[in-house]
């Protein structure tokens, strides 16, 4: 005959008279050495609760750089969301895209959905990876810096053409990936922005500082509380 098991018998224990009867009567055939405070399993039951506390995430977060400019698609210079979109995918579902233009693979499963530009494209996409989001026309610093604070980065979308006093455009999006006091640091797919005067400098985006000051006012654009963002859970 088996022995029985205690795992499963614990597994399904619900303080029911009958389970409690179950264990004073197990307690009570117990070795004395074995209902110690010190014995060996009580120990290894209660270490659950030593395990030390989670070390709270990096700013900036570790977050993989694709620049939209390399794709091999016909969709490059437009891919901007996709790019930005799958650098926040390959964070929280690492090994996902593999390669520098993972953002690629990324942008196919996009085009299943819609176009490049259509949020709730993006919105499909990513859940087809397991990542659940929403679109956000009210997001604003304190939305970004809780999404961080998560170890979450946050695609945002922002009109890059004019100067920051009076931006236009058709618009672009970037990957925050941190915040300091009075910047927030991005990777941008397209390049590095000139900010207060707009149109870009390069091509290399990647850990760049873009100050609150000149952002702000690009991002939300109708005030505060205006900014355009993905916000997705973990």
């Amino acid at each position: 005959m088996s022995q029985v098991q205690l795992e499963d018998f614990f597994r399904f224990y619900r303080n029911l008279p009958h389970q409690q009867a179950a264990v004073r009567q197990l307690q009570e055939a117990m070795p004395a050495s074995l209902l110690k405070p010190d014995a060996t399993w009580v120990e290894t039951y209660r270490a659950a609760g030593k395990q030390p506390d989670p070390v709270p995430p990096s700013n900036p977060l570790r977050v993989p750089y694709f620049s939209q400019r390399d794709s091999a698609t016909p969709h490059a210079l437009r891919m901007c969301f996709s790019s930005s979109c799958a650098m926040l995918l390959e964070t929280i579902r690492p090994g996902t895209l593999a390669g520098p233009n993972g953002d690629d693979a990324y942008l196919g499963r996009v085009l299943r959905y819609g176009d490049t530009t259509d949020s709730s494209a993006q919105l499909k996409a990513l859940s087809s990876f397991g990542v659940q989001a929403t679109f956000t026309q009210k997001a604003d610093w304190r939305t970004v810096e809780q999404q961080i604070d998560k170890g979450i980065p946050v695609p945002l979308g922002f009109l890059h053409h004019g100067p920051a006093s009076n931006p236009g455009g058709g618009g672009h999006w970037l990957c925050c990936i941190g915040y300091t006091a009075d910047a927030l640091i991005v990777h941008d797919p397209f390049g590095e922005i000139n900010l207060a005067a707009g149109g870009y400098l390069n091509n290399w985006g990647a850990r760049l500082r873009y100050s609150r000051k000149n952002f702000g006012p690009r991002w939300m654009v109708e005030g505060a509380g205006s900014g355009w963002a993905i916000i997705a859970t973990l």
